[in-house]
């Protein structure tokens, strides 16, 4: 009786826990968005927004871009703490560093 306890708590102990597969990796980095607010390019992603000095830079596609600057045909037009404005002609794209979160006041 006592070694057939023993094989059943060894049994739970080595066995995968079922849970786990339903659960999201949290080291997982968040998904960019198919397309910027605005209309914008598929494939262009802010992945950061620096600040050094009193100016901000945003990182978009990998290179560093400051405002009035260029990432491809587009001009950076604004940079607040968690967007970028970019104008191609009279197009305004404005691509979010967290697209999937919402800023709402805390207590309402």
């Amino acid at each position: 009786m006592a070694a057939r306890m023993m094989l059943l708590a060894l049994a739970a102990l080595l066995a995968p826990p079922a849970a786990a597969d339903f659960l999201p990796d949290p080291t997982t980095p968040p998904v960019a968005p198919a397309a910027a607010e605005g209309g914008g390019s598929p494939g262009v992603s802010l992945t950061a927004i620096k600040r050094s000095g009193g100016h901000r830079i945003a990182i978009i596609g990998g290179r560093e871009i400051a405002v009035g600057g260029r990432y491809q045909d587009a001009r950076v037009m604004r940079i607040s703490e968690s967007e970028v404005v970019l104008r191609r002609g009279r197009e305004t794209t404005v691509l979010k560093l967290y697209p999937q979160v919402e800023k709402r006041l805390s207590g309402k």
